[in-house]
């Protein structure tokens, strides 16, 4: 909804707290805004001085103050409209039109995704190696870290990073199997698969057996940047298509998931161009029954719209300890297992996006009747009124451990294969790896582990942490309350299902020793902590 693009709002009361100047539609209309925040103003002030106090009032004084500020840059460009009209007969009419059109680039370009020459804080409250929480996997706390540079060859010139000239299909299915195998300890890939879902299986108090035909699978990946049918593909990061096929492939092929059984799914965004097209670029017929559950159906064979289950509730501590209700979707409900396919990514306000904030999309909220996550933003680390810190609740507990979620979720998968600067930001070569892309597969067992890696990865490279200050000390925060979701530092007691029942430890979280020989706990023979597995093929400066 437009108010959201263009309005902050307090997360206690949703009333509007200040102007988004972050979004695409917030700068173009910046302007129009500020004028009519000053005439507003003027008009309600003027006649009763003491309305200056009031919250709406403070609201418009903000907006109009920034506007005329950056209305008074453009006009202290004069110098150079007078050099422009010397060359001009047309003197004033240029003058006026060179001013305005200096001012309206200065608003919309002028208010920066990102504050500028922002150094990052990176440093971790509990130091390396303190393992905190439960692990969990088959080998418990294990993630099996796979990278090929050989999957990665885009140029940055030729064509685009996901065609086929770029991204090679045959070694991301060896990358996949290598960490398919790794996190189960199987010898090939149906044995890996069947340990997968007798784990499962046995954990949720079932007989330990093997996928069944006729049980149904979703698969959430993250579309974030997707956001309307007419979007199209740029270089920013996206989920590899070839990737997920690879994953896919598997699960008919391999598996024995019928097509009509399978469900790709990000109920908030749209599927468009490469990732759909990829998926049926399959020959077998059962590639054309897979669904791609969206927000609203496009009229493409497959595509269908999602559903809220409003019976399926999920509730969130807000920062103000008020109880927030939203729901989850139909197919959750109706499927018999989830795989979470995240992305490996920073995020403009969140520090990072992966199998936590991927469900960000699967949120239905009923306020705005409609699958956003908008309310969910109260949790930022920065840019809003309550930017998250240490020892404060947060949503992504709730997100990993909701009943429907936690006990469907047979598999944790973060795609690295080029990861981009953020939600909105181009892909990004490492320069701590001899500049090449990332070329990583990332899974585990262990939601918070695998995050744990990630957030290693990702605040360990400069060109993805620069200038973002999402990545300001308080990253850890989410995950030390997920880890210690049990007694979290927070003092939360974290109840997704409102039944009276909180949450148990969702996983372990740790830092590794060092960047460069990157050991956790259980590397170094401890029984406790992560068990990072190196597939890797390194190239460091």
């Amino acid at each position: 909804m437009m108010h959201f693009e263009l309005f902050k709002r307090c997360p206690k009361s949703g009333k509007i707290v200040g102007y988004r100047g972050d979004t695409l539609l917030g700068k173009a209309l910046f302007p129009l805004v500020g004028i009519l925040a000053i005439v507003w103003f003027l008009f309600r002030v003027i006649p009763k001085p003491d309305r200056m106090t009031y919250p709406c009032q403070k609201v418009a004084m903000s907006v109009g103050a920034t506007f005329l500020t950056y209305l008074t840059a453009a006009v202290l460009s004069y110098p150079i409209i007078k050099r422009i009209r010397s060359i001009s007969r047309r003197g004033a009419c240029l003058t006026v039109s060179a001013v305005v059109a200096i001012g309206f680039a200065a608003i919309v370009l002028g208010v920066p995704e990102n504050p500028k020459d922002y150094v990052p804080v990176l440093t971790n409250v509990e130091g390396a190696n303190n393992p905190m929480g439960q692990s969990k996997g088959i080998f418990p706390g294990r993630v099996v870290w796979v990278q090929d540079f050989d999957a990665t060859s885009w140029d940055e010139k030729n064509g685009h990073w996901w065609d086929d000239n770029n991204t090679d299909q045959a070694v991301t299915d060896k990358m996949f199997e290598k960490a398919i195998c790794n996190v189960t300890g199987a010898k090939n890939i149906p044995e890996a698969w069947t340990k997968l879902f007798q784990y499962k299986n046995t954990l949720n108090g079932k007989e330990k057996q093997g996928y069944k035909t006729g049980e149904k699978i979703v698969v959430k990946v993250n579309l974030n940047a997707i956001n309307k049918t007419t979007a199209k593909w740029t270089d920013q990061g996206y989920p590899s298509p070839h990737m997920l096929n690879s994953m896919v492939k598997q699960l008919i092929e391999v598996v024995g998931v019928k097509g009509e059984d399978l469900l790709i799914a990000d109920p908030s965004r749209y599927f468009v161009g490469p990732l759909y097209n990829k998926i049926r670029s399959n020959p077998l017929d059962e590639y054309r029954d897979i669904q791609f559950v969206e927000q609203k159906a496009q009229g493409i064979p497959r595509h269908v719209q999602a559903q809220p289950d409003t019976n399926n509730t999920i509730f969130f501590t807000m920062p103000d300890g008020s109880r927030y209700k939203m729901c989850l979707p139909q197919c959750f409900t109706d499927a018999d297992y989830i795989i979470d396919y995240a992305v490996v990514r920073p995020h403009r306000v969140f520090g990072i996006t992966n199998v936590a904030k991927n469900h960000f999309g699967s949120v239905w909220d009923f306020k705005s009747n409609k699958f956003h996550p908008g309310k969910l933003h109260a949790f930022a680390l920065w840019d809003y009124p309550t930017p998250n810190k240490h020892k404060e609740a947060h949503s992504n507990p709730v997100l990993l451990g909701h009943k429907t979620i936690k006990d469907k979720t047979l598999l944790y998968i973060a795609d690295g294969l080029y990861t981009a600067f953020n939600q909105s930001g181009a892909v990004q070569r490492f320069s701590t790896m001899g500049n090449e892309w990332f070329s990583s597969l990332l899974m585990s067992l262990d939601p918070v582990a695998l995050e744990s890696v990630c957030y290693e990865f990702i605040a360990g490279e400069p060109n993805l942490t620069r200038n973002n200050p999402s990545f300001n000390g308080h990253q850890d925060s989410q995950l030390h309350e997920a880890a210690m979701a049990h007694k979290p530092p927070s003092g939360t007691v974290y109840d997704p299902e409102n039944d009276g029942t909180g949450l148990k430890s969702l996983g372990v979280h740790e830092h590794w020793n060092n960047a460069k020989d990157k050991l956790y706990s259980r590397n170094m023979g401890k029984d406790e902590g992560i068990e990072l597995i190196s597939i890797a093929d390194l190239r460091q400066n």
